[in-house]
């Protein structure tokens, strides 16, 4: 009887709580289309996303920096936005700052805080740059498995973060001799 109650115990734990899995790409990448200036389009290479977590899986679901990288190139690809390397003009890097987590709860909120630079690559000017901040809930109704909700808490936060990213860069206007954030 006491092995019995054990293995219930043990099988309603894994239910629960699980392993670990990180990020996934598919589920960051930020959807729509934006209209941006016609000079940024196929204009920028991405260089440099750093900050990100390997996941653990004994412990908690993390945004690791390929599955950001991943994430964030194939969202400013489908913007057409990404360039070649050798016909680019800009370099947009990515410092993934803080993944604001919570431990336990029923909704899990996840905070991620990025900070995007977008520089001019022929004359290293700084066009852009800008921390921000993404919130995003993921409840029970999205999963009964805590750690579950906490992966989907992260890529939603992720995706809005990327999201929030091109929609900053949908008001970039860009002149040969000024660039300016319309508002």
């Amino acid at each position: 009887m006491k092995i019995l109650r054990l293995a219930v115990l043990a099988f309603v734990a894994s239910l629960m709580f699980g392993c670990a899995s990180p990020a996934r790409v598919d589920q960051m990448v930020a959807s729509g289309h934006l209209n941006y200036d016609k000079n940024l389009q196929h204009s920028i290479e991405l260089t440099d996303v750093k900050g990100g977590e390997s996941t653990n899986p004994l412990w908690t679901s993390e945004i690791g920096n390929p599955e950001f990288t991943s994430a964030l190139r194939q969202s400013l690809h489908q913007q057409n936005l990404l360039g070649s390397e050798d016909q680019t003009k800009y370099e947009l890097t990515a410092n993934l700052i803080s993944v604001d987590q919570p431990l336990l709860g029923l909704d899990m909120e996840v905070i991620t805080l990025v900070e995007y630079s977008l520089t001019e690559k022929a004359t290293g000017k700084s066009i852009f740059k800008q921390s921000i901040q993404a919130p995003y809930t993921a409840t029970v109704g999205d999963s009964f498995i805590a750690i579950e909700r906490l992966r989907l808490a992260n890529e939603g936060s992720a995706r809005e973060n990327i999201s929030q990213l091109l929609n900053k860069l949908a008001e970039l206007k860009i002149d040969s001799n000024q660039v300016a954030l319309v508002q």
